[in-house]
């Protein structure tokens, strides 16, 4: 079982080496394998066993993986909650997936007093902090094989009610290997997570755990508490989404911390922004790692490696996603299901030993996003003559006026290229004489208006592409994991 295996190697090769380091405490290797089966065996002793479904509702913290393992250790699944879902959405996904069981922070329990569960534990407890502590760690803990269900991750849920994904052990153990094959990991690395644990962005943080680094955890993102983060713990590499960058970049603790010691920067879940890329690159000096990834196909499964970021005065528009990891393959599908050349723009399709087992009980879901063995990541994109990876759009994103194709991103970039404008999302509106036409939301300085923007983008795009209507926003709605909710904006 890959997870246990992961815990016993680093605990063997590195018993000393600090493993997970939180606002409270930090523990090393040994420490996280020993507290890891003590808990597995608190936990069999209160009736937790294989195929049970176990929710954790909790902030980012030390006692949320020890969770994780020690389901994983006994075959139960692991059931993440994002916690700042309303108490409907949090109720309906436990009425979905069964758990006998919630764990978490009691802040968060007392919120949600009526989940129909059998059994509450408050992570941050003392009755949880004593489970198992009256094991030896000698009794036999059944043995899991790596096509056992681990967990289920749900997704961001940028369209609609979030899905739960089947995720096994083999998944995990695919994409940290292939990942780190490309990834080089290094000697002494420290990895400061900025994302949360409760969707598959937490693979990121499994997955260099698995090369022996040492991962600190934030109970949520501030700029303040990533800085402190990086210098006291030297961090070499911290993994966050693009808007928080440019958040750092704003900071005035920016210039007051020692960042010297980042060698990479990994960033996904939305395009770098061009100004933001530059002026990271120019302060920062360090090395910049593309993640592209989705829940459904084991989390992140390409990478654009720091070789292939250009220097910040040569930063194109759009950089490609880069290449997909070894063990995993992609293909770009037209609507048929058909392989189409390089260059070709279709839908970016995935198929390897990452890929989900499906959605949970949803077998019409789990048909739908599958073509032929093939998973649907929804994204419009082509694959050139070198097989890196390039993105258009959404396909539920993409506008068509009048029989052609508009994306969205396009218009999205060349609206950010004026001064004035911070950030922009594009949608379809309906249109009487073309059937759909796009519609723009900015985030702008004030002393910019409409005729302006709307000159601006008729320089840098063709008259089918230009926007129809700007609409000027405060901030372009976002989830918890950095992506546009286009829904809202639709509504």
């Amino acid at each position: 079982m890959w997870l246990a295996q992961l815990l016993e190697r680093n605990g063997q090769c590195f018993p000393h080496r600090t493993a997970l380091v939180d606002e409270h405490r930090s523990v090393t290797w040994a420490e996280f394998r020993d507290r890891t089966v003590c808990l597995a065996h608190g936990l069999a002793a209160r009736g937790i066993g294989r195929g049970d479904r176990v929710a954790v509702l909790s902030l980012d913290r030390i006692e949320v993986l020890e969770t994780y393992f020690a389901l994983a250790r006994l075959g139960a699944l692991f059931v993440p909650l994002n916690h700042s879902l309303t108490p409907a959405e949090v109720t309906g996904v436990v009425e979905r997936t069964e758990p006998v069981a919630v764990i978490g922070e009691a802040a968060l329990l007392d919120r949600h007093p009526d989940l129909p569960v059998r059994l509450r534990l408050a992570l941050d407890g003392a009755e949880f902090a004593a489970l198992g502590a009256e094991s030896t760690g000698t009794e036999a803990l059944p043995d899991i094989p790596d096509d056992a269900l681990a967990a289920i991750l749900h997704t961001s849920a940028t369209t609609g009610r979030a899905k739960g994904v089947t995720v096994d052990h083999a998944s995990f153990r695919a994409i940290a290997l292939g990942w780190l094959a490309v990834a080089r990991p290094v000697d002494e690395m420290v990895l400061v997570n900025c994302c949360p644990l409760y969707h598959g962005s937490m693979v990121v943080s499994l997955t260099y755990m698995a090369a022996g680094a040492t991962v600190v955890l934030l109970p949520g993102f501030t700029p303040q508490a990533s800085f402190a983060a990086i210098e006291a713990n030297r961090a070499t590499h911290i993994w966050l989404v693009p808007q928080m960058l440019r958040f750092l970049l704003r900071t005035k603790g920016f210039e007051r911390t020692d960042l010297s010691s980042l060698r990479e920067i990994l960033y996904g879940a939305s395009p770098m922004p061009v100004d933001v890329y530059a002026e990271a690159a120019r302060r920062l000096g360090c090395g910049f790692r593309q993640v592209y990834g989705m829940t459904e196909v084991g989390g992140p499964f390409v990478t654009l490696g720091p070789e292939e970021h250009p220097a910040p005065e040569r930063m194109a528009e759009r950089l490609p996603s880069g290449r997909v990891i070894p063990g995993m393959s992609v293909r770009a599908l037209d609507r048929r299901g058909r392989q189409v050349p390089p260059g070709a723009i279709g839908e970016i399709c995935v198929r390897g030993p990452g890929v989900m087992r499906g959605y949970w009980n949803d077998e019409s879901a789990t048909a739908e996003i599958t073509v032929d063995g093939w998973t649907r990541t929804g994204d419009l994109g082509f694959l050139d003559p070198d097989g890196r990876i390039h993105l258009v759009d959404r396909s539920k994103d993409l506008i068509i006026r009048a029989g052609q194709n508009v994306y969205p991103t396009e218009i999205e970039r060349a609206l950010t290229t004026h001064p004035a404008v911070h950030e922009a999302a594009v949608i379809g509106i309906p249109d009487d004489d073309y059937g759909q036409v796009p519609l723009a939301f900015v985030v702008a300085d004030e002393d910019v208006g409409t005729a302006e923007l709307l000159r601006h983008a008729a320089g840098q795009l063709a008259p089918y592409k230009r926007p129809r209507r700007i609409a000027f926003i405060d901030q372009v709605p976002r989830n918890p994991a950095g992506k546009v909710l286009k829904k809202l904006l639709r509504e």
